[in-house]
């Protein structure tokens, strides 16, 4: 909420996430800051069309944290811009979020580089449990900040 800042009641969302940390167990909170660090924050660009925006799988969110927070390999089905589906093998390294677009952003052995992948175009995803990776550099673009340094 913070992000996009013209949400109604934005400014809240820092407490929102503080009274959340409040309620939960100090593991979990350590889980949680875990899991925000993984998110970056930028601006869409104006010539993005999001007409064809879908609906997020709802399995992404408990895969994506056993992912990120194991660091294990995600495997999952990809549509892309063409309706073309392939099967991906990749270690997530980050989620961005140019409101309203979501993205996957990871490590792609296979392309030997880093791909995005709109969340809105993922299914099946499942966690590799006996593949681990290790946590890369993204070379984000200067207006891409990490969720921790948004200014309030």
């Amino acid at each position: 909420m913070r992000a996009t800042g013209s949400l109604p009641f934005s400014q809240l969302a820092d407490a929102g996430l503080a009274k959340i940390e409040q309620a939960l167990p100090a593991d979990k909170i350590r889980d949680l800051r875990r899991f925000l660090d993984c998110l970056h924050v930028g601006r869409l660009s104006p010539q993005q069309d999001t007409s064809d925006i879908g609906t997020m799988d709802p399995a992404l969110l408990p895969s994506f944290e056993a992912a990120f927070l194991e660091r294990h390999f995600l495997r999952f089905q990809y549509r892309d811009a063409k309706g073309n589906r392939t099967g991906r093998e990749v270690e997530p390294q980050a989620m961005l979020i140019l409101p309203p677009i979501w993205y996957l952003v990871a490590w792609d052995p296979a392309r030997n580089d880093f791909r995005h992948f709109r969340m809105d175009r993922i299914t099946n995803p499942q966690p590799l449990k006996d593949r681990a990776f290790r946590r890369r550099h993204i070379p984000f673009e200067d207006d891409v900040c990490p969720y921790r340094d948004l200014p309030l």
